[in-house]
């Protein structure tokens, strides 16, 4: 860290008690365009100590070798590419029709047999008797079926081996329910192919969404919000901020922000 980033961190904390929580920073989401520019310390800067979220864009992960090697030439999932590579894996699976606050019950399955599985849902027009199953959080790092995270075509770059991304590959679910990370923990969230728009609320918002029994939405889109019998605080929480990721697209939430994804 150089003693420019240094000295904003401490004036930043030094003034922390003072600061407003909870508040949108100006209504919108920075977009990080170029990533020969960018430095750590500009990370460290604007989007981690005051807590804000911003946008890396696709020529971040133009290199990788999964945005090449998993996506066929009109954006959509390879899946014999991925068959040949990881067919033999056995991978969790959690039930989206499920619903349970933050997570889902998992079962696992041979990867082979989750591929069958999508393409018999797609053929059946995205329904099945199995439900929607949502194959999250493949810890495929340490599965031991590639060496490292260089594999898929993050480079060397400090920036990101500072961020710590972990490679947890996630296929299909029509959305995320609303949660925070666990452990108040900060995410990324790279798109290899696809499109997602994201709800965000900052910490702090998530207090005017509980019900009157102080437990949080399944869906801040829902109707039963607006019931204010139901949800006595929800006027008085902000709009969320709203994301849509395209392809190549890195997302950094901070931590505490409550969020909801929607697959496009």
């Amino acid at each position: 860290m150089d003693r420019a980033t240094f000295a904003c961190s401490t004036a930043f904390f030094r003034d922390f008690g003072n600061s407003s929580p909870g508040a949108l920073p100006g209504g919108h989401v920075d977009f990080i365009d170029k990533a020969d520019s960018f430095t750590y310390s500009d990370f460290f800067r604007d989007y981690l100590i005051p807590n804000h979220p911003c946008i890396f864009s696709a020529k971040f992960t133009e290199d990788w070798g999964s945005r090449k090697n998993w996506v066929t030439w009109d954006g959509k999932p390879n899946f014999e590419h991925l068959l040949q590579k990881f067919g033999e894996a056995v991978v969790p699976v959690a039930n989206c029709d499920v619903k349970e606050y933050n997570s889902n019950p998992k079962e696992q399955l041979p990867f082979k047999e989750y591929v069958e599985y999508w393409r018999e849902y797609i053929r059946n027009g995205y329904r099945s008797s199995r439900g929607c199953l949502y194959l999250k959080d493949w810890h495929l790092s340490r599965s031991g079926l590639i060496p490292n995270t260089p594999a898929l075509g993050i480079d060397s770059d400090p920036c990101w081996n500072f961020f710590g991304i972990d490679c947890r590959p996630s296929l299909i679910f029509p959305r995320t329910p609303f949660h925070a990370d666990v452990f108040r923990s900060y995410s990324w969230s790279a798109n290899v192919c696809g499109r997602k728009k994201w709800l965000l609320y900052p910490a702090g918002q998530e207090e005017f969404l509980k019900d009157r029994h102080g437990n949080l939405p399944f869906d801040v889109t829902a109707p039963d919000l607006r019931d204010k019998r139901i949800y006595p605080r929800y006027s008085q929480s902000q709009p969320p901020l709203e994301i849509l990721q395209e392809a190549g697209e890195i997302v950094f939430i901070p931590s505490g922000w409550h969020h909801q994804v929607h697959n496009l």
